[in-house]
């Protein structure tokens, strides 16, 4: 048991701002379907998905500012996150595209692989936008 702490502790400590990011993307996810379902009850589905998907990333910018990357809040930041959500969309659209369309890869299943190669793309960007830096490890 103690060697499991050890390195589970070892895991943790290497991959902190990588795994923060991860639960506050799970947190965000959460809080942002819920607003969503809660909204849609007096809203139009349109708009109670448009109010919920813009405070997620309100919560996404401030969660990542103070809690993932500790970089602290600035105004500049703040309008310049919501441009990782539109470059995540128009990879995600292009990528499906050309994964359905031009490698003939079932619909149901493109967006998996779409996931895949997003997600990471999406942590740099922020973490860049945040923090400056492009690399996990903090070097330039």
């Amino acid at each position: 048991m103690r060697k499991f702490k050890q390195i589970t502790t070892g895991l943790w400590e290497k991959h902190k701002e990588v795994l923060l990011w991860a639960i506050g993307g799970g947190i965000n996810t959460v809080l942002t379907y819920g607003l969503y379902l809660l909204l849609d009850l007096v809203l139009s589905y349109r708009i109670a998905f448009t109010a919920s998907y813009v405070i997620g990333i309100i919560f996404a910018y401030f969660f990542n500012a103070l809690v993932v990357f500790k970089s602290g809040l600035s105004l500049k930041k703040f309008l310049q996150f919501p441009l990782v959500y539109l470059v995540q969309y128009l990879l995600s659209i292009g990528l499906l595209e050309v994964l359905v369309q031009g490698l003939n890869i079932n619909p149901t299943i493109a967006p998996i692989f779409v996931l895949i190669i997003v997600t990471p793309v999406t942590y740099l960007l922020s973490r860049w936008i945040l923090k400056g830096k492009s690399t996990p490890s903090g070097e330039n």
